[in-house]
């Protein structure tokens, strides 16, 4: 039978895209979190929306599809998430690291992408800003975007009151009541509240939240940073949306994107140069970095460094569908959450309420690890 009342348990990009899109059919949606909406992972995020680094071919497809999504996806949230488009551009300063990047393009390519080279001239007319170096080669993929995740999550709590649902927050999960393999309610702060299915999409916190309900579900135990700069007068960038500084250097690697109020998001190394005690010397120094490379960033300063664990299970691909142990606990458990919040959100929605059993989502099921 069709849920009548689904709590879903996160209010991150993640969880506030599938109770969105339950809302908008019509479910009766309680959604609950431990803090605000968007302020863990979702807003520590890069929110790069691309398909260019997903693999094997299957995954990618699903990005990309969820990719394409996004422009509908934002117009029915009603509010201005900060969705930028313009693409991805990356460069080679080795003859290896040329070859890396030309066979990746070209597999790319042979999948359908909208990625391809261009010459060192016509990069650096595309993008007057960026001090390449001794190129070797450059890429330029023009589907890419990004957004800024905790707006997102903002409109889909803001969309579900509207449509009827209630939005608790401040007020962790403490106990989910499971018998004969069925979870009936959710003990929230001084509340229990009874539910037809339940959501997992705490983010980090969902292994511990799926141990509530005598569910196993493994992480690889990821942290991330990100540093933020004070805004810009002037745009960082002429044409494109997202930077990334050449792979083939033993210097940290950065991802750059400026966001609407003319900040700047430096995401360096593996996932941060920074771990859970960085410091704002930390930050200086990954600003220095990008100065190498963006020399229109020397007049900006360090204005905060995000932190957080990380959603990444432990094969790096998501964790979408019901639980066989509790058939009605429904999990999502992802790293690229925002590239794929449209397609989670939109899917999960059919698999609760219509009972339907997805194909493309079938690789990703929680049983692949038992």
């Amino acid at each position: 039978m069709r849920p009548e009342h689904v709590t879903v348990i996160g209010a991150g990009i993640v969880g506030g895209s599938i109770a969105f899109h339950l809302a908008e059919r019509g479910a009766e949606v309680t959604l609950i979190d431990a803090g605000q909406p968007g302020h863990g992972a979702s807003r520590v995020s890069f929110a790069w929306i691309n398909g260019r680094d997903k693999n094997p071919r299957g995954y990618h497809e699903l990005n990309r599809r969820s990719q394409d999504m996004w422009r509908r996806f934002a117009d029915r949230l009603e509010a201005d998430v900060g969705l930028t488009w313009g693409g991805e551009m990356r460069w080679s300063v080795t003859a290896d690291g040329a070859d890396e990047l030309r066979s990746r393009v070209a597999e790319l390519q042979s999948w359908g992408y909208p990625i391809h080279t261009l010459s060192p001239e016509e990069a650096a007319e595309m993008e007057q800003g960026i001090r390449f170096g001794d190129v070797t080669a450059v890429s330029f993929t023009d589907s890419d975007g990004h957004v800024d995740p905790v707006r997102v999550a903002v409109a889909c709590a803001g969309r579900v009151r509207q449509l009827g649902g209630e939005v608790i927050l401040d007020t962790p999960v403490e106990a989910i009541a499971v018998s004969d393999g069925h979870a009936h309610s959710v003990q929230a702060g001084d509340r229990e509240i009874e539910a037809d299915s339940i959501v997992l999409a705490g983010g980090a916190a969902s292994p511990r939240l799926a141990g509530l309900a005598g569910i196993e579900l493994g992480d690889a135990h990821s942290f991330g940073s990100t540093t933020i700069t004070t805004p810009l007068e002037e745009p960082l960038f002429s044409n494109i949306a997202a930077m990334h500084t050449p792979r083939d250097l033993p210097d940290s690697l950065l991802n750059i994107r400026q966001l609407s109020d003319g900040s700047v998001m430096i995401h360096g190394g593996e996932h941060g140069i920074m771990g859970r005690e960085g410091s704002r010397d930390d930050g200086d120094q990954l600003l220095e970095e990008a100065v190498r490379w963006l020399p229109g960033i020397s007049g900006a300063e360090v204005a905060e460094i995000r932190r957080a664990t990380r959603p990444v299970p432990p094969d790096g691909h998501p964790v979408l569908g019901f639980a066989r142990d509790v058939g009605n606990v429904y999990i999502a458990f992802t790293h690229s959450g925002v590239s794929l919040a449209p397609l989670i959100g939109e899917f999960a929605a059919i698999e609760i309420l219509d009972g339907a059993r997805i194909e493309a989502l079938e690789p990703y099921r929680l049983e692949r690890f038992t």
